[in-house]
């Protein structure tokens, strides 16, 4: 399957809170399901297409309410290798800006890494999921870190930062929509240059689009294996359901963000 870019614009589809109504409670929803202190952009680019949100949500809730989607992801990253850049110098950044750029980066590496888990398998089966439900109370997760920024409020200056960072690993370069991961970092710029100028080699000798691969590899093949109801889930539109597929099985979206996500909590280790 050719890469692809992602079929909504991350920057601009809806902020947490500008959500109202019914696609608010679904994202509060989702933050508590996966204990999670923000909605990352596949299911705030899901609530601009008509019930998207809700039915996809309600298709998958049970998958993540049972606990597989992060054993999954965890078995995933201990079994793919990664590159990892040469050793982080940090007496070039503050401690505290350390501390919340580490935590922003692991709260996204579990939000991407859970809804690749959970959402390959549900276009896999391509039927309703029949899964047990671990009976979890809910847990509201505030985020402590600073607040991800509209593009209106980054400079310029940063946002071709921004722009040059994102291109890592895409064949559609500075070109393509901007991962949000890269806008909640945009607070520190000179971190940002940084992983630009560590990872780019990696980029260049084909170190990250070898790694692509090899988790697309493994999520299809060593992925979650649900249990199928005899019904399918023929309700779900052509564009939702190419949504969720390009985004879990092509390179560029979520599985790139995955990769350097996570070569980047390693890394800052």
């Amino acid at each position: 399957m050719p890469n692809s870019d992602f079929s909504y614009d991350p920057v601009t589809a809806i902020n947490e809170e500008d959500a109202k109504g019914k696609t608010a409670e679904i994202f509060l929803d989702i933050r508590n399901t996966m204990n999670i202190p923000l909605i990352t952009s596949i299911w705030r680019g899901l609530a601009t297409m008509d019930n998207s949100l809700e039915d996809i949500w309600t298709l998958t809730k049970p998958i993540y309410l049972s606990g597989t989607p992060e054993l999954a992801l965890n078995n995933m990253i201990n079994s793919v290798n990664l590159p990892i850049p040469k050793t982080f110098n940090k007496n070039e950044f503050k401690q505290k800006n350390i501390q919340d750029i580490r935590e922003i980066i692991k709260v996204y590496n579990k939000s991407n890494g859970m809804n690749l888990m959970a959402l390959s398998a549900f276009i896999i089966s391509d039927y309703k999921p029949r899964v047990n439900i671990i009976n979890t109370k809910p847990k509201i997760v505030k985020p402590t870190f600073p607040k991800l920024m509209n593009k209106e409020e980054i400079s310029s200056e940063t946002w071709s930062i921004v722009k040059n960072v994102n291109s890592i690993g895409s064949p559609k370069g500075i070109n393509s929509h901007i991962a949000t991961l890269w806008r909640h970092l945009a607070h520190w710029p000179d971190f940002l240059s940084l992983v630009y100028k560590t990872f780019k080699p990696l980029d260049s000798n084909s170190e990250i689009s070898e790694a692509l691969e090899n988790v697309l590899s493994h999520v299809k093949e060593n992925g979650i294996n649900l249990k199928r109801q005899k019904t399918k889930y023929s309700e779900i539109n052509d564009t939702t359901r190419n949504t969720i597929r390009d985004y879990v099985h092509t390179n560029n979206q979520v599985i790139r963000m995955v990769v350097l996500g996570n070569m980047m909590d390693k890394w800052l280790r």
